[in-house]
């Protein structure tokens, strides 16, 4: 699981401004409904705004924290340092699990507000 958590940080390291900037974008927006938009229309859109922007950091997460090579130890190495690897490779897959967990949390709030615009834009 770690190797393809890696994979794909390697791949998405290069969109790191991408995901900051989506994030400040979801930020501005999720602002502006909050403050200026009528109450209809921003209570359609207010969890869109934070669902991008919580994916966006999530994603940022993934290639920053993933991206770096994964600590391995080898096989001169003491018994201390091994145990020690291996709770910074338990640490690196706890957190792989989190960002998975949230990642299907976001994707499912996601396709619920996807499903509730296309109902609205095109059944009412």
């Amino acid at each position: 699981m770690l190797a393809f958590y890696q994979r794909w940080a390697r791949r998405m390291y290069p969109l790191r401004a991408v995901f900051v900037v989506l994030f400040l974008l979801a930020v501005s927006a999720f602002g502006w409904l909050l403050f200026s938009a009528t109450p209809d229309f921003a209570q359609r859109w207010q969890l869109t705004a934070v669902l991008c922007g919580v994916s966006s950091l999530l994603l940022w997460l993934w290639a920053v924290v993933f991206y770096p090579e994964l600590p391995t130890a080898d096989n001169n190495a003491g018994t201390l340092h091994k145990i020690k690897i291996r709770l910074q490779r338990l640490c690196y897959y706890l957190l792989a699990m989190l960002v998975t967990v949230l990642l299907l949390a976001t994707t499912y709030l996601g396709l619920r507000v996807l499903k509730g615009i296309i109902a609205t834009l095109f059944f009412s």
